[in-house]
């Protein structure tokens, strides 16, 4: 998501069809959190007028901070990941074990924000996200984890000066 390319295939959205990049993406995170993270981006690059690049991240540590087993029926499992509708009930139907695993993740990420009319300015991020990592589990062999969300729990921000061009 933070790269030069992502926000400006999300501008032209139908022109040039999907990127590499927005595959990618795709690839790791659920629909609902995908269409979450890119409305976002497209946000701040057409109506804030910038975009951001990460230059580095390093991940500083990693941490289990709980875990959910439910079963689901089929339309349930796919209005959480489609939709991110949350599961209210328990239905004698369910038929899909799930799984959710909240990670905290603790990063310090160079990044270049990307004015469109000023000079670009570089800060670095010493962020801990909350990821929730989902995956169907019922068939061990087709277990595929993807980002179910990510939130923000701290952030520092500090000023860098600019590296390179």
């Amino acid at each position: 998501m933070n790269c030069d390319v992502f926000p400006k295939v999300l501008a032209s959205k139908g022109e040039n069809g999907l990127s590499e990049a927005e595959d990618k993406v795709k690839m790791y995170t659920t629909p609902a959190n995908y269409n979450k993270m890119a409305l976002q981006v497209k946000r701040n690059y057409l109506h804030r007028n910038f975009y951001i690049e990460c230059e580095d991240m390093k991940i500083e540590r990693a941490q289990v901070a709980n875990a959910v087993y439910r079963r689901l029926t089929e339309k349930e499992y796919l209005d959480l990941v489609n939709f991110g509708k949350p599961v209210m009930t328990i239905s004698p139907e369910a038929s899909i074990e799930h799984l959710s695993i909240n990670v905290d993740i603790a990063t310090v990420e160079d990044l270049k924000v990307v004015h469109l009319k000023n000079k670009p300015r570089c800060i670095q991020h010493q962020n801990v996200y909350r990821v929730m990592l989902e995956s169907r589990v019922t068939d061990q062999d087709k277990v595929d984890w993807r980002v179910e969300n990510m939130h923000l729990i701290e952030q520092a921000v500090v000023p860098r000066t600019m590296t390179g061009g």
